[in-house]
């Protein structure tokens, strides 16, 4: 909770402010690859040439936000004091390493009267892991030398936090953001379901909503919730397994099992891809002897993906 005016969607709107996507890249050879961002409130990346290895290759991101009535955030009416300036930055949290940290601006400049920021910062190889959210934020970059009397409720001490423009949360590797899901609220319906179409062939399918969604019911206290942290994890860890277990039922159904678990004629992004990219990051092997057996090594996997801990020796 606040005790003076920070950013508010209608002071964004009355200051003109745009902001263009993240933009997510790496080196691969010498020459700079973008990474292909899917996802809204989270991020997941994929690489066309499936060459980038977070731990090896790190990530950079670019962003570029503009204002084209900045005024209109200082005064009584804003956030600063008349006689302030606003500075604007990036603060990233990695929650899977415990750290965080600040990126500023690399080029800042106005033109016709609209104030251009422009972010542009890399992370190196194995600097971060598992997740990174991103804040972008308005500060007290300079504070007013004189503060009139109608502007003593607004912050006017140097980097203060004043306000938040949007927040965006990457996932490198928890494997519940693979899968398409939609929540809905309905006690008359299960604790969660999986919907699937009727495949033509799940080596070119895509692995989207269209094909593959897993419904997830709020009406449930038991239900899985996503926010800093996962609420009711071990049932999240239950129903991910379970999924998998009958995504890999259905592949080898359809005689395909050998071609997902050996990358053969797969194209990327489809629901066997996707399958093959669990096989290929496990920690312990998958057990194909029995349905009950491929059900348990699954949930091994998924715990220690979700949880980022060791689960090997639970086999």
């Amino acid at each position: 909770m606040y005790f003076y005016p920070t950013i508010t969607d209608s002071l964004m709107e009355e200051a003109g402010y745009t902001a263009a996507e993240y933009i997510f890249s790496y080196s691969l050879d010498g020459t700079e690859k973008k990474l292909i961002s899917k996802g809204k409130s989270t991020i997941k990346l994929e690489d066309p040439f499936e060459a980038w290895k977070l731990d090896n290759d790190g990530v950079r991101l670019k962003r570029k936000i503009s204002f084209e009535f900045p005024e209109e955030l200082y005064g009584k009416n804003g956030v600063a004091c008349t006689g302030a300036e606003l500075g604007v930055c990036i603060i990233w949290i990695n929650r899977a390493l415990t750290q965080m940290g600040t990126i500023l601006p690399t080029n800042e400049y106005t033109e016709d009267s609209i104030k251009h920021y422009e972010f542009n910062h890399y992370f190196s190889g194995g600097t971060i892991k598992g997740d990174l959210e991103l804040r972008l934020q308005a500060y007290i970059k300079k504070a007013s030398g004189n503060v009139s009397f109608d502007e003593e409720h607004l912050m006017n001490e140097e980097g203060v936090t004043v306000g938040t423009f949007d927040i965006a949360r990457v996932d490198f590797g928890s494997i519940y953001m693979e899968f398409p899901i939609q929540e809905i609220s309905n006690k008359a319906q299960p604790l969660w379901w999986l919907e699937t179409s009727i495949w033509t062939d799940p080596r070119v399918d895509s692995f989207s909503e269209e094909n593959v969604k897993i419904y997830l019911n709020t009406a449930y206290e038991s239900c899985p919730k996503f926010g800093d942290t996962i609420k009711h994890e071990d049932v999240l860890i239950d129903i991910i397994a379970t999924v998998y277990t009958m995504l890999f039922n259905r592949v080898d159904e359809l005689k395909l099992l050998n071609d997902t678990i050996d990358d053969i004629n797969l194209e990327p992004g489809s629901i066997c891809k996707m399958l093959q990219h669990f096989v290929a990051s496990r920690v312990v092997d998958l057990d194909f002897s029995s349905e009950e057996r491929l059900h348990k090594s699954i949930w091994i996997n998924v715990a220690s993906m979700i949880k980022g801990e060791d689960n090997s020796d639970s086999e």
